[in-house]
């Protein structure tokens, strides 16, 4: 307490001996000073490190909005990475107030999934209502597809057409224009998937009426659907396209060991969309279809008397016969009758066969080797000593390797390939080439001077407030020790101009003389009075008179 007391005391009186300009400009300073200090604590303690949207990216078109939004409301101190805004800890409140205000929020699915009724009117018409629900609609659908992997934003219409006649046919259409990310482009499974969600979320919207647009490359995507060609050439391009994709990542994954290889398959499709083949086998044996058997049997035995014999018997046929005591012959008779039927047909078989069409009919691939794979190669087989540099490699043993590598790459890739007709050597659908290493220029990276004036450029406000708080320090400090001091000793230039022994300005004079030494700034006490007795020495004789008088 007593530092604190000596120290207050101090201050009091330093302030009290100086000067009405003297105190306003060490207050103004001292504002100064705790203003400074007050805004590098709470505004820049760290730059901008808190991510203003917790880790959700933002697209162009919104982050175009939100710094109109920012600079409308003064606010400079965030920083844009990639698709994230940086702002400085503390300061989350403001540029949401900020955004807010400026209507620049990102959209979001809850927020936009709200009520339909909003915004409604007793004054509207029904044409007005249903416009207006489609629109949100819209923006709904848009948004969903936006949030897709892959897809930066996407701005979907649809319509719906009722055509004359009696049955009063309605179609709806639907367009949907898509911007991938990083100026990529649109495959056959994003569009396909956008294709059905549209298809699923409009009521009466089929899928192949629904247009799929890329906004990077300003083409018309088709579905690969062979049952639904557009018609317009770009269905078996787009469908050519796919395949090569699927069979140069295929051997790219086979060959990921061999750094910077560049693989270009080409695909030649089929130009028939569908194909029916029908085959017929006859074989000349017959094959028995129905087999009848049919066999009857008859026996019959008898026997009657015999005339006399000779013309007389028989002359006369009414007269009365004679009856004799010979007996007549006897007969038995049979028989057997057998009928078969078979009925057949010439055997064979009959295969009928449905082909999709559209299908591959011949791959060929180009791959191309760096030379500096062959070289590691190399370098691997013949590793140098320990401490010493590596040899330079033989041409001719170069050659060598690129040959014996070259023809591994080949047959591995030949084995991915799907056998094609009429080629019997799937290696000549290979063609294995090696290219040179050409040298990537280097960027330059920036100097000292382009890093201090970039470092400068973005703290600049910092840098001015420290600098400013350092003038005040050091003017203050500069002010405190040019005020004069208060001094004990100053009844000694009193009493010699109340003596009237010297003028005013001796007086002055002496008192200067005084304060300096008690000031420990001047020459010692010996000293002053040594110089005053050869001086002035009756001035010397009152002074010690006085000394002398007043011990205390």
């Amino acid at each position: 307490m007593d530092f604190l007391n000596q120290t207050s005391e101090q201050l009091k009186d330093l302030f009290g001996s100086m000067t009405p300009g003297s105190r306003i400009t060490a207050a103004l300073l001292l504002i100064v000073v705790v203003i400074s200090l007050g805004y590098l604590l709470t505004a820049q303690v760290s730059g901008p490190d808190l991510d203003l949207m917790n880790g959700e990216p933002v697209t162009v078109g919104q982050l175009q909005a939100m710094k109109g939004a920012f600079a409308k409301a003064g606010l400079n101190s965030y920083e844009v990475r990639g698709t994230q805004i940086f702002i400085p800890r503390g300061r989350r409140d403001a540029y949401m107030a900020a955004l807010l205000d400026g209507n620049a929020l990102p959209p979001n699915i809850a927020t936009l999934f709200g009520d339909p009724e909003k915004g409604s009117s007793a004054f509207e018409s029904r044409e007005q209502r249903n416009e207006r629900v489609q629109v949100a609609k819209q923006k709904r659908l848009s948004l969903v597809i936006s949030k897709m992997n892959g897809i930066e934003n996407a701005v979907v219409f649809f319509g719906t057409e009722t055509l004359p006649g009696f049955t009063r046919q309605k179609i709806t259409t639907a367009s949907a224009t898509v911007w991938p990310h990083a100026a990529g482009q649109l495959d056959s499974d994003q569009v396909s998937s956008i294709r059905h969600f549209l298809s699923g979320a409009i009521p009466g919207l089929k899928s192949q009426n629904v247009t799929v647009i890329d906004g990077n490359s300003n083409r018309t995507c088709h579905v690969i659907d062979a049952e639904n060609p557009d018609g317009n050439g770009t269905f078996l391009a787009d469908l050519q396209k796919t395949y090569e994709e699927h069979w140069r990542g295929k051997i790219l994954n086979a060959l990921s060991y061999v750094p910077g290889v560049v693989v270009t398959p080409t695909v030649v499709l089929d130009a028939e969309r569908k194909r029916l083949s029908r085959e017929t086998t006859i074989n000349p044996k017959a094959v028995t279809v129905r087999q009848k058997d049919e066999s009857s049997s008859t026996s019959s035995t008898g026997s009657s008397p015999a005339g006399p014999p000779g013309m007389r018997a028989n002359a006369a046929p009414n007269a009365p016969q004679a009856l004799s005591g010979v007996p007549g012959n006897s007969s038995n008779a049979e028989s057997e009758e057998t009928r078969s039927e078979i009925e057949s047909i010439a055997s064979g078989t009959e295969t009928e066969s449905e082909t999709t069409g559209h299908l591959p009919k011949r791959i060929s691939v180009s791959v191309s080797v760096p030379n500096s794979y062959f070289e590691k190669v190399w370098r691997k087989l013949n590793p140098a000593e320990e401490g010493q540099e590596p040899p330079a490699p033989d041409q001719a043993v170069l050659d060598k390797i690129r040959t014996e590598e070259s023809g591994r790459i080949q047959k591995q890739v030949a084995n991915l390939l799907p056998p094609v007709a009429n080629v019997t050597d799937p290696l000549e659908l290979v063609n294995v080439s090696a290219y040179p290493d050409l040298p990537i220029a280097q960027q330059p990276l920036p100097g000292v001077s382009e890093n201090a004036l970039a470092w400068l450029g973005q703290h600049w406000g910092t840098v001015g407030m420290i600098g400013l708080a350092l003038f005040s320090l050091v003017t203050v400090r500069s002010m405190i020790r040019s005020a004069p001091v208060a001094s004990e000793t100053a009844e000694g230039p009193r009493i010699l101009s109340a003596e009237g022994d010297e003028d005013d300005d001796e007086a002055a004079a002496i008192a200067a003389s005084q304060l300096s030494r008690f000031s420990g700034s001047g020459p010692s006490l010996r000293d002053e009075l040594s110089n005053l007795v050869q001086e002035d020495p009756d001035t010397a004789a009152n002074i010690l008179r006085s000394w002398i008088g007043n011990p205390n």
